[in-house]
């Protein structure tokens, strides 16, 4: 979990760096997994604020972003897109003024797609000029690559462990627990200090509820940066075929030849033999198998 403690300091480096170039009352950061938004990282009057995952609608800010492959701005639209996504923070409170920039990563032959974002929002009208929204870009495209460049850090770490694995560790409920044990084991250590302590004064007291609250804090962030080690690719790519390979992936999956396939199926093998071809080429892969395995990920 080095990655996610790592990531837990960078996200507050950037809220606090943004917090003195503009006015911010409510801020997030949002990174994109399969067809949902996480929001790892977020404050509200500089308090911190509870991670989310949701999924984002057709309508709102995370769409727009993905559309316009641009800055969102409040000015753009009196807000009207912002409305139309999902609410957090102080939910009794609507932004004035708001900037969201995309998080883009770069990628080889295909333009850039955007992983993410990073929001500030205002309760007070007309607080981000043009300076502060250069600032605000600058900072994220700096995220961006900080983010991209440990999430190819971890990938080859897992490669050079276990080079024929091909994919991320899976995330079991064992690892949850043993990471939740882990990081929660310090509570009662420090509540103890404080309870058998011959003289506690209410400065020691209060100390430890800060350290209990931090560590708090940071096992939700964690929590949900894990989310990240789950690949949502095998429901991408099985979602982008059609019908018809849709049902020939599934055969491949069970073990079935082509002969046999064409038999089930009431077509020539020729036919069988254009989906595999096509299936082979959507996934990226050359190797039948490897699709098998990929759509029995997707179907678990």
């Amino acid at each position: 979990m080095a990655l996610g403690a790592d990531r837990f300091a960078v996200y507050n480096q950037v809220c606090r760096t943004l917090s003195k170039i503009a006015h911010v009352d409510s801020f997030y950061i949002g990174m994109l997994h399969g067809q949902k938004v996480r929001y790892v990282y977020g404050t509200e009057d500089q308090k911190f604020d509870d991670p989310v995952l949701h999924a984002y609608g057709p309508n709102g800010p995370v769409a727009w972003l993905l559309r316009h492959r641009q800055t969102y701005r409040f000015r753009y639209d009196n807000g009207a897109v912002l409305k139309a996504g999902t609410s957090f923070g102080d939910v009794t409170r609507e932004s004035a003024d708001v900037v969201t920039v995309p998080m883009f990563r770069p990628e080889p032959d295909a333009p850039d797609s955007v992983i993410g974002m990073v929001s500030l929002h205002s309760y007070t009208p007309e607080v981000y000029d043009d300076q502060a929204v250069r600032a605000v870009e600058w900072l994220t495209g700096v995220l961006a690559r900080v983010v991209v460049r440990q999430e190819e850090d971890r990938l080859l770490l897992e490669h050079l462990a276990s080079p024929d694995a091909g994919e991320h560790e899976a995330l079991t409920s064992h690892r949850v627990i043993e990471y939740l044990s882990g990081q929660l084991s310090g509570i009662p250590t420090t509540a103890l200090d404080v309870i058998e302590a011959p003289d506690p004064t209410l400065d020691t007291a209060m100390q430890a509820l800060r350290e209990v609250m931090q560590r708090c804090e940071r096992v939700q962030y964690e929590l949900i940066d894990m989310t990240s080690r789950t690949d949502p690719g095998p429901a991408t790519r099985f979602t982008a075929l059609t019908q018809a390979e849709a049902t020939v992936a599934l055969l491949i999956a069970r073990g079935m030849g082509n002969q046999n396939m064409a038999t089930e199926l009431g077509v020539s093998v020729n036919t069988v033999k254009t989906h595999v071809r096509n299936i082979l080429r959507k996934y990226g892969l050359t190797d039948r198998d490897q699709v098998a395995a990929d759509v029995r990920r997707h179907l678990q």
